[in-house]
This record gives C-alpha cells, structure tokens and sequence, in this order.
C-alpha cells in the first residue's frame, strides 16, 4: 500500500499532473474554505471538504456546484493534493467544488468511504442556502477511484429514494465492477496488464470478505440491478478510448441507458487513462472544454 500511494503521490504532485503553472494560477483565481462534516457511519469522524470558490462568482447566492471525489484508487491520494485540479474545474465551469477528503483503503473498508462522500452530499443539500449554493443545480462526480466513490453514491442514493437531490452524476473514467477477476484470455492488453493491480486494490477497498461482497453493488456500482439504477440520478459517463476501464465503462452506461439514466456516453478519441487530466498534454484542453460544455448544458443551465 505505501508503495502504492508513493508511485500515485508522485503522478499526481509531478510536472505533468497538478504542478503545473496554468492550475497554479486558477488557484490564486479562487477563493478557498475548509468545511468538516461529521459522520458516525463508521465510529465518530469528521470529514474534511476543501471548498474552492472562483473569485470572479464569489458572494453570490444560489451557485451551482459540483461534489468531487478525487481519484487515487480509493487508496491513494488527498483533497489537498487535487487543489490545483479543482479549482481550475471550478474556475473553468464557473462552480463551486466541494472536493471531499474521503477516508481511504485498506484503513477504511467498502462501505464507509462511500459513506463519507454521500454524507458530505446530504450537508450540501441540507445547508446549500449558508453554503450559498443552489439545491436545484448540485452534480456528483469524480474519477477512477473516485469514479467509483461517486458510482457508489449513485446507489445509495438510489436505494434512499433519495436521487433528487442531484440534477446530475458524472462517472468519469471509474472503477465500477468485478470484470479484472475475469479471465484475462478476453481482455484487451492494457486491460490484462492492469488486472492482476486492480484485484489488489478491490481486495484492499473490501477486506477479507470480498467473495462475499461481489454482489452489493457499494462495492462494485456496476453490478447495481435494475430497479436501482432505474432510480439512479441523470448521469454522463465518462471515458477515455483506450482506458483500461473502458469495457465495464460502456456496459455501464448501456445499461444506464437502458434505464432510463443515461444523459450520455461521452468517450474522448485517442487517450489513455487520466490523460485528459494533464496539461502538458493537447488533450487537456480538449477535455476540459468538452466537460465545461457538458456542465453547462447539463447543471447550470
């Protein structure tokens, strides 16, 4: 695990990743709180959510925003650490962002990191007019790891009734099912290469009980039924076209679509996994501007 997290860390906090000058910048272009919200799902803790505000929309009542699981696995990573990635979405969209620091595995077991974030959500619903946010325009979203902290919201919400409480989900590039314990004779090549990484880290979000596990679908999102994803919110997934998700991504969202659910399957040509997320990369920009529209026409519209 340590391991794990170190390789991560240093993807995220390197040159390609979040250092870089053009989400500096977008950090001295927002304003930035602290909030901590207390749980007891899993004994008594407070979890702690970076606010980023964009200067230029600051003071201003009923903004939308966007509740933000970031990626790591869902062992890795901090809220700290995508400060500089949020608020360039923040000043990008023209939102707020709640970035949630949920608790990670192997220390915090499925489902409590879920939990977490679908407790902060229920704080922003529940105080939106002091956090000076609009409840009509709240998304859930959040990639790879955090792709499926925010799948796994998804069915909770749905199993609550609870689903209108969010105008939108996006699922972007995310961890959603069992498929890496598949044989990997069908896999594509980045798929099999990834697999045997990606039952360790399954195995370190559910603990010893996971044969147990593979049906709850707070574990693994993509094996919800589909009376619960008929309830789920209006979601976008998002992908890459040569992520190493992209097969369980694209069952998903058919049957996302099948239900009813599915506002749209968005896929961006020609990427790799978190390539989209780097600004030294031409992709970057492409995608940003693909998910400003997206949030646009989709949340704050």
């Amino acid at each position: 695990v340590a391991a794990m997290r170190s390789m991560l860390d240093g993807y995220i906090e390197g040159a390609s990743y979040f250092n870089h000058p053009l989400l500096k910048e977008a950090v001295d272009s927002c304003n930035h709180s602290v909030l901590s919200v207390a749980t007891t799902h899993c004994g008594k803790y407070d979890v702690q959510v970076l606010v980023h505000t964009p200067k230029a929309i600051s003071g201003r009542p009923n903004l939308p925003c966007i509740v933000y699981a970031h990626g790591g696995g869902a062992v890795a990573c901090t809220a700290e650490q995508y400060k500089p990635y949020l608020s360039y979405m923040a000043m990008d969209c023209r939102v707020v962002v709640f970035n949630v620091d949920y608790r990670l595995a192997p220390e915090t077991r499925c489902p409590n990191n879920v939990l977490d974030f679908y407790e902060v959500l229920k704080y922003v619903c529940q105080h939106a007019a002091d956090l000076g946010v609009d409840p009509a325009r709240i998304c859930i979203a959040g990639e790879s790891g955090g792709g499926y902290i925010c799948s796994g919201a998804m069915v909770q919400l749905a199993r609550q009734g609870e689903s209108g409480l969010v105008k939108l989900a996006v699922s972007i590039i995310p961890m959603l099912s069992s498929y890496t314990f598949t044989d990997k004779a069908a896999m594509t090549t980045s798929e099999a290469g990834q697999a045997d990484g990606m039952r360790k880290i399954w195995t370190l979000i559910a603990g010893p009980e996971i044969d147990s596990m593979r049906g709850d679908a707070l574990l693994f999102p993509g094996h919800a039924d589909d009376e619960t994803l008929s309830k789920m919110p209006p979601t976008i997934v998002w992908d890459a076209e040569f992520d190493f998700y992209y097969t369980e991504t694209v069952r998903f969202a058919n049957r996302l679509r099948a239900a009813g659910r599915l506002l749209e399957l968005v896929v961006i040509p020609g990427i790799k996994h978190g390539s989209g997320m780097q600004p030294m990369l031409g992709c970057f920009r492409l995608e940003r501007e693909a998910f400003r529209l997206a949030i646009q026409e989709y949340l704050v519209k």
